[in-house]
């Protein structure tokens, strides 16, 4: 019997699986992009909400707070995100491209209507501003799904209640509105309508169709509680677009929750479109009794605190300049916003989101912004999935588009601009629900050959892992 080397291929030889090397210190690279994205995230989201300590509760007052923690906020996100970056180049251009040619047409709209704008650094600072409070939650949710973004915004949503109930207890003269607005509790935001608009937002991001659990958990109870602190903002905020953007978006859940049975994609995009030209021509109908009732329940009438006056005004200005507007982010400024209307007291905003995003980039570039939500909406509730988890997310991501567009109605500063909930909206938009998560390793075994000896395997993980 004679012996002979064996000799193996040049492409099987390499470090063992078990012994490759690790870092000894520091921490791993999943770890540092998963804490800095989540850092990112919650930043952005206080930032936009613009929840601080210290707003006057009288605006006729004259007091004014220091803008320079916001702007550090703000400024803060360009080297964060700019790390990501090069932290993951490749992943991080990747993003870009597959954006929405309707989204393509929007930001050309913005550029152009710099041309002719009324106030060029104000356009640019508010173009700027608006990409950062958008590029932060938009990285996150294509780099880790649904339903990780809405845990996330679940966990804002419980500090933001906790936060503002605890800040209007301890300093009531700055919670609690002065002035024509008196009672009206608005915590730590600048007015009392985004806090009930942006409470309306964390009910339905908290809200489950399920009943709790028998066992007690801590992290329950807080939900639990956190939940109910949301409606009290609601109802003491006295905001009555706060009190229809709730009953609106309890009703799509439910309504998602009920077709989660047809299973069809094509009967069931036949439905939902049957279902929204049902609510669109039912809800026109009822909606001026609604809001006769909603705004006597809350001491307005059906003018809407005088915004019909502010709106018959700005109209004619959209015709104007029908194509590319003023100027991104002009009729944001309120010197401006007074030179156009003039009424029996100060006027600081249009209260019209769509108004003024007309005014801003002009008609094409609202009617694709617009065309762009419809889409998403749509694809989002024909969609189906296997999972009910992946279900429950969907129907609340529709849920929360919705309320932002009907928020929009009243209130300005809902859509494209750095204020409010454009973080939120923002996250929920892409269809994308699955991570984007590194590929494991593979893992390596010791099991029996056929004649008896152990031999070296490799199990591949199901994709479903």
């Amino acid at each position: 019997m004679s012996y002979s080397p064996n000799y193996v291929r040049d492409g099987d030889i390499g470090p063992r699986p078990g012994v490759r090397a690790r870092p000894r210190h520091g921490i791993k690279k999943e770890t540092l992009v998963r804490l800095l994205l989540t850092g990112i995230f919650y930043l952005a989201l206080l930032r936009a909400t613009g929840m601080w300590y210290g707003y006057p509760s009288n605006f006729d007052d004259g007091a004014s707070v220091d803008p320079l923690p916001q702007k550090l906020m703000l400024y803060s996100l360009i080297p964060l995100i700019g790390f990501y970056g090069v932290l993951e180049p490749n992943r991080f251009l990747a993003f870009f491209r597959s954006i929405s040619p309707l989204v393509g047409i929007v930001i050309f709209s913005i550029v152009v209507s710099f041309v002719g704008s009324l106030d060029f650094g104000a356009s640019v600072r508010g173009a700027a501003a608006v990409g950062l409070l958008a590029l932060a939650p938009l990285l996150f949710r294509l780099r880790y799904g649904n339903e990780e973004t809405l845990r996330l915004l679940a966990n804002f949503a419980i500090f933001s209640a906790f936060a503002n109930i605890l800040y209007t207890a301890a300093f009531p003269r700055f919670g609690i509105m002065g002035g024509s607005l008196a009672g009206a509790v608005k915590g730590l935001f600048y007015h009392k309508n985004t806090m009930g608009q942006f409470s309306a937002i964390c009910f339905i991001v908290l809200i489950s169709h399920r009943l709790p659990s028998p066992r007690l958990r801590y992290s329950g109870l807080l939900k639990t509680v956190a939940i109910i602190l949301t409606l009290l903002l609601i109802v003491v905020s006295l905001s009555s677009t706060a009190v229809v953007m709730v009953a609106i978006g309890l009703a799509t859940i439910v309504g998602l929750k009920m077709m989660e049975n047809i299973r069809h994609s094509l009967a069931r995009a036949f439905i939902v479109l049957f279902l929204c030209l049902l609510i669109g021509v039912a809800g026109s109908i009822a909606y001026l009794g609604v809001a006769q009732a909603v705004a006597e329940a809350f001491g307005k009438d059906l003018t809407l605190s005088g915004r019909s006056d502010i709106w018959e005004q700005v109209i004619p200005l959209i015709y104007d300049r029908p194509i590319f507007g003023y100027g991104f982010a002009t009729f944001r400024q309120a010197d401006i916003v007074e030179a156009y209307v003039r009424l029996g007291h100060t006027v600081r905003s249009l209260h019209n989101t769509y108004l003024e995003i007309c005014l801003n980039i002009g008609i094409p570039g609202f009617l694709c912004w617009i065309a762009f939500l419809l889409t998403r909406i749509f694809k989002k509730m024909a969609a189906v999935y296997r999972s009910n988890q992946l279900q429950t997310v969907q129907a609340k991501e529709v849920a929360l588009i919705l309320l932002v567009m009907i928020g929009a109605m009243t209130e300005a500063g809902m859509m494209l601009a750095p204020v409010g909930l454009w973080p939120v909206l923002v996250s929920v938009l892409p269809m994308r629900t699955e991570p984007v998560a590194p590929r494991p390793r593979r893992r390596r075994s010791l099991s029996k050959g056929p004649a008896g000896r152990r031999s070296l395997r490799y199990q591949h993980p199901d994709l479903g892992e």
